[in-house]
This record gives C-alpha cells, structure tokens and sequence, in this order.
C-alpha cells in the first residue's frame, strides 16, 4: 500500500516538476522584487524549534491578523492554504489541518502545551488576538519534534516580544476598535519598556460583544466577554547568556454556546468562565563551545479551567466544570560539526492532571440536587529524547534531514462515579438521599512506549527551484479526554474508551517551490495512511445507567487513508498592485470500508487583490469560497458551496507630535450571504456563520 501511495504523490508532481524546467531560464543573480521577502510558505522551521527539518510549514504575521479585523485565531487561521475553520460557538472557535481536528493537532502559546478536558472547548480563543507576534502552523505529522499529540500538525502562538536597546525607552500602543455584526468593542494595550541589557513587557486587552447578526436573524445565545494581562521580561548576562521570563493570564464570562445535538433542543449554554494562566521561564546559552553552538533550558506551567451552565429546559440545569494544569521541563542543544553536518538533540518531560465535576439541579417538584464525577482524576507523564540531523551532501544541491524521537508515557485514572452525593430541599430544608454510584470509569493505569521517526530530501534543480520529498512515522497516544468522556448534557451522549489504542500513521509530502521575481508560487501533495485511528461513530452505550442509548462513541478505525494538495501563489503585478491566491483539497476514506471519513474539510481556497497607494495606505479586495460535491456530504443532505466577498484597507502610522496613527477597516461578507463553514462540533443549531460586517479600527503608538 506505501508504494501505491508513493506512486500516487510522484504522478501527482510530474507536471510541477515540468514547471520547474520551463522557467528555468530566469536570471539566477536577478535581485527579486519586495514581493520575494514575503514568505509564502517556508519550509525549514525556525521559530517552532530551532531544528533542521524541514515541514509544510506557513506563518502567519500578527499584523495581518489585524488588518483583517479576525475576532478570533481560528478565523485568521482559516486564511491558510490546507487550514480549515470550525465552529464551537462564535467565540469558541478551532481549526481543521488537513482532515485532522483539533483532537489530532498540538497547540502551543509560546512553546508551552495548551490542553483542556475536551476537544470542542475552545482554548484557541484564549489567546490575545493583539498582542501576537505571529502564528507557527505544521502541516501534517509533528511528532518527531513534539511527542504525542502533533500528529496531525502543530499550531504555535508567539507574542509580542520587545529587542534591546542601547540606552533606555519606552514604546508601545494603544488600540480600540468595533464590529457591527455583534457590537464588538475592542481595545488593548502594550507598554514596553527596554535597555541594553534587560527589557519589561506589559500588555493589556478587553473585549465586549453582543449576540452575533446572521443574514436571517440575530443568533441567540451568542454573546462574550474576554480580558487579559502579560508581562514578559528578558535580560541578557554578557554577549551569549540571556533569561527569558513569560506570565500571562487570560479570562472570559458569559459566552453563549448555541445549542446542538449534545444538549436539548432549546438548551441555553454559556462558558460562566474559562480561564487561562502561564508562566514559562528559560535560559539560553550561545556559542559555549565549537561544537555547542546554543543550548537553552526552558520551563513551564499552563492551567485551564472552565466552569458551564446549561439551563437545560424550565426544570433542569447542568452545571459542568474541569480543571486542567500541564507542566513541562525541556533542554535542547545545538551542535554544529563542519559546514556540512549540524545536529539538535533534546529531552522533553511534561505532565498533565485533570479533574471534572459536575452539578444537576431539578425543580421538576423539590429540588434535587445531584453531584457527579463525569472522568476521573486522571493523570498524563510524558518524558522523551530527540535528535535531528542535517547533511548538506552538495550546498549547491541535496540536502537530507532525518529526525527521530523516543517517548515513554504513563496514565493512570481513578475510579469515576456517575453520582457520587444527592440530596433535596422540601421547603428550605436540606434532606439527604442514596446516590446511585454507578460506576463509569473503573480505576486504571496504562504505560506505553512510543517512536516516531522523519526524513526529509531537498532537491534544488535550478535556481529558483526547490523540490522537497518527507516522510514520516507519527504516532499519537489516545489522550485523557479520549479515553474517559462521558459529556452527558441531557442530548446525545458522547463517550470515551479506556482501552483506545494508540494511533500510528506513515506520512508523506511532496513540495515544490518556485520563486521568481515577481511570481511566488508553492505547492504540496500529501498521502498519509493511518492505523487504529480514532474517531467518533455512532453505538450503543449502556454503561452509565443499564439503558441502550445512541451515542456518540471514540473508537479505532482499523485503516484510513488521507490524499490531498494544496497549492499557494502569488504575484507582483505592478509596483502597487498585488494578486494572491490559494486553494486546498482532502480526500479521506476509511480503507477497509470505503466511506467517506466524517468532518473532513471541504474544497477551499481565497482569491485576492491587494493594492498599494504610494505607500500610505493599503486596500484589499477577497473572495473566500468553499465548494464540496453531494458525495462527499452524506446522502440526504445539503452540499456545502458558498463564495464570501471581503474588502478592507489599512493606513500605514502617521506622524503627529509624538505618536503615530494609524487606522484599519473593511466589510465582511460584503453581500450578507446566509451560509455554513463546512465544519462544525456538535454544538450549534443555527449554524449559519456571520452576515455583514463592518469593522473600524484606531491604533495608536508612542
């Protein structure tokens, strides 16, 4: 089957590979235009991890970000070739890499692992959309860097740090701005303060929104409010020793998530409050020898904890809550050989804990008051060692890279109970009555070992020309919430296994990369086939009450097969005007069976002008479509095809007395279409996305 799968990506870039040999008369010491420095999809991974393979890999600058007005990183996300939006809520948002959910994919802030007790909880949507400096994205299998968890890639959150400077000063900025199509108001802050040898970095924001217009109506229920605060520190101890400190804390209340089929039909459901808290600390050392170029030790603590409500009808609410800390310890060195042979090798240690509760409360006649442990307390260690090789074989040429990493990881799980205390009030007084103690998770531990392993060969042509073929053996754990769902909210159940085999998978990719210059063009085919995959399937889940019930339930797949391709273009046309264009397709099956893999992105791509005017200012016009045919939906049901226009400008600072100005704008969904993203959690009756809107932004920076 891998050779089929190897033949299919070689026939696949025959005509890419024709490409690359037509335009091979261009100039090769032709200085390239502006447009060249703009990086369209850079391959070697720098700001992840300072390694030396190479990845499809995309970057997104947080400037950008900005400009299009996104509420949320997942809509910015979204902007990537091969990246697709999903939707838990308006606020709660998640991205799709390449057929893969969230479940499949690491998300880090600065490094450090995010990780909730559900893959529907929208931890994307506790990073400060104004304070990022930009966002890392790994397309396909990431865990020869990362361990468990980057199977399906890694998405990396890096905020804004400041640079030395020779004498004392302070910068920063100030920006507010509103949305129409749900009266968001939005402001933050930063404040930074810088010497030559150390620096203090405070930031700030706030956020307030309403329920979010639709082009048929407002969307109940859909309303938010988030803040936070940072403050980073850097100090440097001589020319090649620095500290790096890093403390953030991020909130939100009262953020409506529409209803769907995990909760009843007219259920009302909000986050009361998910919160966020990281600190890191690390220690970078630089040139200590010939051989160790750089070795850095870093630590790091992250928390999240969510508490729900869910007024499930006139008589019953369900109150939810987790509790999740993640912890982690890693030392990675850079060694450098000759010219020609260099080396990053590492160990990585981190371990999570997480614990749940949950309350229900009746007042069908006395009020009965129920308290469960929906999962155990259960516990995740991780430890691994890694190393990464380059060979240039030929500078002008070949280049090799090969990656390798071995993990052990441990969980253990305490017994959970369905009810674990009940009692009722009969006029005011209290009255304690038996608690089915049903047993749900029986206590537990699991210890695996695991290995993943990466090669990749970069081939150059001709100048300007770059071919690139990877392929890895990626593995992913089934992780805590996998093993020990039961979200149970008077709807559909969703349930999880204890006994969920790890996933494996082989992965390939092919990239070709031209730059020109005034034409940047960049294409990748994938095919990953994947073993004991896991996935949600519709059963019969008897074990919290005795009663069959439909359910949805974590299973393995025995074989899936993913095939793909992507492909990113832009190009200068003039000095002012500027063309971009991308489009990315998966299709997934299950081997055996030959169905259709649920939740798999449809067809996407964005088509986009952008013109320049004398530099002062900058103006936008988009077109983001989305076009999926009935087979790949599902018998019975509506295909998913839509075309969005966008349009927006931004002002480059102006000077006036001491501060710049600076101004943003634009319209989304220019013509008020009624539409759904192809991706949705279970959660949302009225799925249909945003109608118009308008946004303003004022930036102001001293």
């Amino acid at each position: 089957m891998f050779k089929i799968i190897f033949s299919i990506v070689v026939v696949l870039m025959l005509p890419f590979v024709v490409f690359a040999q037509h335009h091979n008369h261009d100039h090769d010491h032709e200085i390239a235009d502006s447009l060249t420095h703009k990086q369209i999809s850079e391959i070697t991974v720098q700001g992840i991890l300072a390694n030396k393979l190479n990845f499809p890999y995309q970057m997104i600058q947080g400037e950008e970000a900005v400009n299009h007005g996104f509420i949320t990183p997942a809509n910015a996300l979204h902007h990537v070739p091969g990246v697709a939006l999903s939707r838990d809520a308006i606020w709660a948002t998640s991205v799709n890499i390449r057929g893969f959910s969230e479940s499949k994919l690491l998300f880090l802030t600065d490094g450090d692992r995010m990780q909730t007790a559900s893959d529907i909880a929208g931890v994307l949507s506790t990073v400060d959309m104004g304070n990022l400096d930009k966002i890392e994205v790994i397309k396909g299998a990431g865990s020869v860097i990362y361990g468990t968890g980057a199977m399906g890639g890694v998405v990396n959150f890096i905020s804004k740090r400041p640079g030395y400077t020779e004498r004392f000063k302070t910068t920063g900025h100030f920006s507010t701005g509103f949305h129409t199509v749900n009266s968001l108001w939005e402001n933050n802050l930063n404040v930074n303060m810088t010497n030559q040898d150390w620096y203090l970095a405070l930031d700030g924001s706030y956020r307030m929104a309403q329920n979010t217009m639709t082009p048929e109506g407002k969307l109940p229920n859909s309303q938010f409010n988030d803040a936070s605060w940072g403050l980073k520190g850097g100090m440097r101890n001589g020319d090649n020793q620095e500290l790096l400190v890093n403390y953030n804390h991020f909130e939100a209340w009262n953020v409506g998530l529409p209803g769907g089929s995990v909760f009843t039909p007219n259920a009302t459901v909000r986050y009361l409050g998910f919160a966020r808290n990281q600190l890191n600390g690390e220690y970078v050392f630089r040139d200590l020898s010939h051989v160790l170029k750089m070795l850095s030790i870093k630590a790091y603590t992250q928390n999240i904890k969510r508490e729900v409500e869910n007024i499930a009808n006139p008589t019953t609410a369900v109150f939810p809550g987790s509790y999740n800390v993640t912890s982690g310890l890693k030392a990675t060195a850079d060694l450098y050989f000759n010219d020609y042979e260099t080396m990053t090798v590492g160990v990585e240690g981190w371990n999570r804990d997480q614990q749940t509760s949950r309350m229900k409360i009746s007042t069908a006649s006395d009020t009965i008051v129920i308290r469960e442990q929906p999962t155990p307390k259960a516990n995740m260690f991780d430890v691994g060692v890694f190393a990464q090789h380059k060979w240039v074989v030929d500078p002008k040429y070949w280049t090799i890279n090969t990656g390798l990493r071995l993990d052990f990881i441990r969980t253990a799980n305490d017994t959970a109970f369905r009810e674990i205390s009940k009692h009722k009030y009969v006029n005011g007084v209290r009255t304690e009555m038996p608690a089915n103690k049903t047993v749900l998770f029986q206590e537990g531990t699991k210890n695996e070992l695991a290995y993943s392993a990466h090669i990749d060969v970069a081939f150059k042509p001709a100048e300007r020309h770059k071919l690139i073929f990877s392929v890895a053996n990626a593995y992913r754990v089934a992780s805590i919430e996998e093993r020990f769902k039961y979200i149970d909210q008077l709807g559909m159940p969703l349930v999880g296994d204890p006994n969920l085999k790890p996933e494996k998978g082989l992965f390939s990719n092919l990239s070709y990369a031209y730059t020109g210059k005034k034409l940047l063009f960049n294409t990748d085919v994938f095919a990953n086939y994947l073993f004991d995959l896991i996935t949600e399937k519709l059963g019969i889940y008897s074990g919290a009450t005795g009663f069959p019930v439909q359910a949805w339930i974590n299973t393995n797949v025995d074989r899936a097969l993913y095939l793909g391709g992507e492909f990113d273009l832009k190009w200068l046309i003039s000095h002012e005007l500027e063309f971009e264009t991308h489009a990315s397709y998966v299709y997934a099956v299950d081997a055996k069976t030959k169905e259709h893999l649920p939740f798999i992105p449809a067809l996407h791509g964005i088509v986009k002008l952008h013109y320049h005017f004398h530099d002062k200012i900058g103006a936008y016009a988009e077109m983001d479509w989305e076009y999926e045919s009935e087979e790949e939906h599902g018998e019975n049901q509506e295909a998913h095809r839509h075309a969005i226009f966008n349009a927006g400008f931004h002002t480059t600072p102006r000077k006036m007395g001491l501060i710049q100005v600076q101004f943003i704008g634009g319209i989304h969904n220019i013509m008020n279409l009624a539409y759904e993203e192809h991706l949705s959690s279970l959660r949302g009756i009225n799925r249909l996305e945003p109608g118009r809107n308008i946004f303003l932004k004022a930036k102001v920076l001293f």
